[in-house]
């Protein structure tokens, strides 16, 4: 036990001060992506980095050893203390066909712990990123009749986390139940700057900010249901609904006029408060069904759709935006644990792999984003024999198309996580 505390102290640690350099370094914790401009910006996966391996499944099965974070349904699978952590990084090369850069960033992925209440009841709680804005652009213009222009810079920055409590119950033998609350939490900043280019070094800029901060409450219920095929062989049925979600807060917005100085731009006078107002985002609700046919510590084979109607969505003034529509996502993935029974070391080895196409909620000059990517993993044993794991996941993939004014984003998002599980904790002791 003193292992696995220390390994998850050391793994926080390094976390953080990996999260923090990057944070230093214009807080690359996604990478540069032009689509987290739209909406309340890019949507952080839900799932572990099991997960990751298999496409984005999960929502019918589990084996004790992670917390499904998917659906809390599953939770009752943790029959001892379980510990996860992950995090996730990318490395993505942007281009509108003309012109590309690449981008790289990493972030703490989510830290959560469950623990049995009783035997057909077990809870969790968390914290994990919610969604994520990260963008960056750039365009000069010359001024007509003169040899000076003008640099236009987009910057944006922020996005939402969340904390939950769930809880999981089996009823019977077959069905599973269970229920998960949210608190959104988070801010987000958008800038735009417009700097003059003088030929004498001194030049001036002229930044209008955007600042919204909000936090609200959500919640998702979820179910599966096992049927029995054979004596080694299970088809599971299951699926969640999130509720429609409305977060309050604040929004600032200033104007700062600020000139070229020897370490940077300085600000020239303070900033001019142009506006203070209340108002919330409306996050849409959300549905997912899967089914995935299970040989229990063998085989699983997963299948799973969602979809969210981002044409609900409401922006901070309460309004839809044009350039979100609904989206779906197709996932699959398949796990194979050679030998549960083996002495050796490579039989007690998750495999897995997986697929995913996502229709995205990012509409550009009519046409919908597509995101499809391929993805491998593997969960290794700490020890011989042990419960505790640490798993690994590589996907590759490509999100939209250059042409007609979008960006295609070829990315390579490499996730690493611990499944740590004691078998001591809450357990009684009996003295003879």
């Amino acid at each position: 036990m003193l292992r696995n505390l220390l390994l998850i102290n050391c793994f926080l640690v390094s976390t953080l001060v990996i999260t923090n350099t990057y944070a230093q370094k214009d807080s690359r914790l996604t990478g540069n992506s032009p689509y987290s401009a739209l909406g309340i910006g890019d949507v952080a996966p839900s799932g572990s980095i099991i997960s990751d391996a298999m496409g984005g499944t999960g929502l019918t099965f589990g084996n004790g050893i992670y917390i499904n974070s998917l659906n809390p349904a599953m939770l009752v699978k943790n029959r001892f203390v379980a510990f996860g952590t992950g995090v996730r990084g990318q490395y993505r090369k942007i281009s509108d066909g003309t012109n590309s850069q690449t981008d790289f960033g990493t972030n703490l992925s989510y830290v959560s712990m469950a623990f049995p209440i009783k035997q057909k009841w077990t809870m969790t709680i968390g914290m994990r990123p919610s969604t994520s804005v990260e963008y960056e652009s750039r365009y000069v213009s010359p001024i007509q009749g003169t040899s000076n222009s003008v640099q236009y810079i987009y910057k944006g920055q922020g996005g939402f986390s969340k904390v939950n409590l769930g809880t999981g119950h089996l009823i019977g033998k077959s069905l599973y139940v269970g229920a998960e609350g949210y608190y959104y939490f988070g801010s987000i900043r958008r800038d735009t700057t417009s700097r003059l280019l003088l030929n004498d070094g001194e030049d001036y800029y002229l930044q209008y900010s955007d600042r919204m901060s909000a936090n609200g409450f959500g919640a998702k219920g979820g179910f599966t249901y096992q049927q029995k095929l054979s004596e080694k062989w299970y088809v599971n049925l299951g699926g969640t609904y999130e509720l429609q979600s409305r977060l309050n807060g604040n929004r600032l917005r200033s104007l700062t006029t600020l000139i070229e100085g020897q370490n940077g731009p300085q600000v020239l006078k303070k900033p001019d408060t142009l506006g203070i107002s209340t108002g919330g985002f409306v996050l849409p609700a959300k549905y997912n069904l899967g089914i995935s046919i299970e040989s229990p510590l063998k085989w699983i084979f997963a299948l799973e759709y969602s979809k969210q109607d981002w044409k609900q969505y409401r922006n901070f003034t309460n309004q839809a935006e044009v350039n979100l529509a609904a989206s779906e996502q197709i996932s699959a993935g398949i796990e194979f644990l050679p030998k549960v029974s083996s002495t050796k070391y490579f039989d007690q080895v998750f495999y897995r792999v997986g697929f995913q196409q996502v229709k995205t909620p990012y509409l550009v000059n009519g046409t919908q984003v597509m995101d499809r990517s391929f993805s491998f993993g593997l969960s290794t044993p700490l020890g011989y024999r042990n419960l505790s794991y640490i798993d690994w996941a590589v996907s590759i993939g490509k999100r939209g198309v250059t042409g007609n004014g979008l960006i295609q984003e070829n990315y390579i998002k490499m996730s690493l996580g611990f499944s740590l599980v004691d078998t001591r904790w809450f357990l009684k002791t009996k003295i003879d």
